[in-house]
């Protein structure tokens, strides 16, 4: 969605400007105080020079999103290629304290800002830390398959990063005061462990407890 993409060193410099006074906008003052004026304004750009490289707010805002997911992702490729020789268990906890502090951290662009119109919505569709790590994280899964039991790893792999991420997000956003993050961290050490080494059984109730016959 942006016009044109920074290359040389200075547009680079200017098009970090805006996207910085865009956040710092939009966390003190809110989405709808985030006007292309008042960013151009905080940036110390004209507001010509803030149409150069982005159309409109929507887009500037989804550039935004996009940079903090992007970073976020790679600090997770990052953990998992140095978790690879840790026991599954410790990686997995090393990873999910990881996503728990940053996207508690940037909580507001990730869960809020992403709903205030339709083309922020869509994008989240479309860009989410899963879909950049998941090839590190079936590398993982690989290097200690000795430890798992699921036959389609890819699936149960994409049910896993759904699950977890979901959790992690009603977490934040719910801030129950019976759970504390460590807590909340061995909950879901528990629940990646126990279902990647739960293999593919499927609990089949029996007709004494209500099954439907064939």
């Amino acid at each position: 969605m942006r016009r044109k993409t920074p290359i040389q060193s200075r547009a680079k410099v200017t098009s970090e400007a805006i996207l910085e006074a865009a956040e710092i906008i939009i966390l003190k003052d809110g989405y709808d105080k985030a006007t292309t004026n008042y960013i151009a304004e905080r940036a110390g750009v004209s507001i010509g020079s803030l149409y150069q490289y982005f159309p409109n707010k929507d887009s500037l805002l989804s550039a935004l999103i996009e940079l903090k997911v992007s970073r976020l992702a790679n600090g997770v490729r990052i953990i998992l290629q140095e978790s690879m020789d840790l026991p599954l268990a410790d990686a997995s906890r090393r990873i999910l304290t990881y996503l728990l502090d940053n996207f508690r951290e940037h909580k507001v662009l990730l869960y809020s800002l992403s709903k205030q119109t339709p083309e922020l919505v869509e994008l989240t569709r479309n860009l989410s830390v899963e879909k950049f790590t998941h090839a590190t994280s079936r590398a993982l899964f690989e290097r200690h398959a000795g430890e798992i039991t699921v036959k389609d790893l890819d699936r149960s792999l994409n049910i896993l990063e759904i699950a977890v991420l979901s959790n992690i997000r009603r977490y934040i956003l719910e801030e129950p005061a019976d759970l504390t993050d460590e807590a909340f961290i061995d909950e879901m050490v528990r629940l990646s462990m126990g279902y990647m080494k739960a293999g593919d059984a499927l609990y089949r109730p029996s007709a004494a407890e209500g099954a439907v016959p064939a």
